[in-house]
């Protein structure tokens, strides 16, 4: 309280001492009188004057020095409290009302210190978890992106390994294909090769459709759009919301609903494949994804050429330069295969040997480019009138084997004569100098025995073929099995 307030209210408390102490006087002269006592009036003006004086200022004294010093500490102690949170306690102000404040004050303040040692103890605890929980949030975010790199360059090895795999070409771009779908979460994941001449599309891998393998080698056209525009002018497209496009321009197995992204697969500058990748969600495609799958694109133009550039090399290892027909090599590979699985499953192999009749004559009088020409016109004849799964092969000038996949020796004589005749009646370039005036072949066949061999399978087809030449040519003979199934040569004029 300040210096002059307590003044006042001291000045207040003795006046209205010495007010009181007139009134007691006034009350006390008047009951004396009525008493009859007789007191004299200026005697008693003069002890009133005086007890009013002496009440006034020990009231004064008594309020200014006893009371209001302890209220203004009491004052000044919640003043500090207010204006600076100060928790300074008062000292004992005495047995009577303002002490027992002073000590309510006092105990107020112990406990708003309690308080304020638990506020600070709380914000500290509080601010201990909001870092941990900081410090768990970023690392889970960082653990997050840290697993997503990993992936993706987990993937981008995949690309490369299954690139580098002796496979064939189909078979690296269906992995890929398929890995992509899955690590990426795609719904649908499609791969085309670009042919720049035709300006078409043809679809080699697909992951995500109900029956993908009926898709394979559908054609899509450069002026089909946005697949088509990729294509042809080799920058990236990605479409947020397909449900936008038109039905026309969206190519026709993708499901028209959320997002595409589409990339250039590219090497040396020539846009080779377009790669098509598509998720339910709209927009799901973000930048950092683009670019990864760009990233990817770019790996699959190494890996497509690398596979091409596999497959045109195993393909000159394995195939004959001029009818494009398998080689020796090519023949025995598959030869092993076949055997190895007619040996698992009780399936029944044969072979074809053919040879075409008086070549040497025929190259003799025409010459060898004319021999040549009647050569891969015979190797073209083969190939349309066999199956996929067979397997024709040129293992020497004029010799032929066919691998004969799940055939027994009845049909394989079938397709043998099936063959000759239709040798017999095609033109063939020289044949009409032929004897008969036709060119024509002498064939050979056999079928897989237990426990035979592949070269004891060859050896017989061509045992069979030397019968037919002997035989007079252009007729086919096939070696049967004796009874108990001992192997030796049953020569039978077709």
């Amino acid at each position: 309280m300040p210096g002059a307030s307590r003044r006042r209210l001291a000045r207040r408390a003795g006046f209205q001492a010495s007010a009181l102490s007139v009134i007691l006087s006034g009350a006390g002269w008047f009951a004396l009188r009525s008493a009859g006592i007789d007191v004299r009036l200026p005697v008693f003006v003069w002890i009133t004057a005086g007890a009013t004086l002496t009440a006034g200022l020990l009231t004064r004294f008594y309020v200014e020095f006893a009371v209001s010093r302890r209220i203004t500490r009491v004052v000044r102690a919640l003043d500090a409290y207010a204006r600076e949170r100060s928790l300074q306690r008062l000292p004992d102000l005495g047995g009577d009302e303002i002490g027992e404040i002073g000590r309510a004050i006092n105990a107020l303040l112990a406990n708003l210190t309690s308080l304020e040692v638990r506020m600070i103890e709380q914000g500290q605890e509080l601010r201990t978890t909001r870092d941990e929980l900081t410090l768990e949030r970023d690392l889970g975010e960082k653990t997050a992106e840290l697993e997503q790199r990993l992936r993706e360059r987990a993937l981008l090895f995949d690309i490369v390994r299954a690139s580098a795999s002796e496979r064939e070409l189909d078979s690296v771009l269906a992995e890929i294909t398929a890995r992509l779908g899955e690590a990426l979460k795609l719904r649908e994941c499609m791969l085309f090769l670009v042919d720049a001449k035709t300006e078409r599309l043809t679809l080699r891998a697909a992951y995500g459709f109900e029956k993908p393998g009926e898709l394979l080698e559908r054609i899509v056209l450069f002026d089909e759009q946005p697949l088509g525009r990729v294509a042809k002018t080799g920058e990236a497209v990605v479409v947020d919301e397909l449900e936008t496009l038109p039905e026309s321009s969206l190519w026709e197995p993708i499901e028209q609903r959320g997002s595409m992204a589409i990339l250039p697969v590219v090497h040396h500058g020539a846009t080779t494949g377009v790669l098509a990748a598509t998720r339910s969600e709209k927009t799901a495609f973000s930048e950092v994804e683009t670019g990864l799958l760009a990233a990817i694109s770019d790996q699959l133009g190494l890996a497509i050429r690398h596979t091409q550039l596999f497959d045109e090399l195993r393909r000159g290892s394995q195939h004959d330069d001029l009818t494009g027909l398998g080689n020796r090599r090519l023949l025995r590979i598959r030869l092993e295969d076949e055997l190895h699985r007619a040996q698992r499953f009780g399936e029944a192999v044969s072979v074809l040997a053919i040879d075409v009749d008086y070549f040497k004559a025929l190259n003799d009088r025409h010459g060898h480019p004319t021999g040549d020409a009647a050569l891969r016109k015979l190797a073209g004849l083969m190939t349309r009138n066999l199956r996929r799964i067979d397997t024709i092969a040129r293992i020497g000038g004029e010799e032929f084997v066919v691998l004969l996949p799940r055939t027994d020796v009845g049909v394989a004589a079938k397709v043998g004569e099936k063959l000759r005749s239709i040798v017999e009646t095609t033109e063939f370039p020289g044949g009409e100098g032929q004897p008969g005036g036709a060119l024509t072949v002498s064939v050979g066949v056999a079928s897989l025995e237990p426990d035979e061999t592949g070269a004891d399978l060859l050896a017989r087809a061509d045992n069979a073929l030397y019968e037919a030449k002997d035989l007079g040519r252009n007729c086919v003979v096939a070696s049967q099995p004796t009874a108990g199934s001992a192997r030796s040569l049953t020569r039978s004029r077709i």
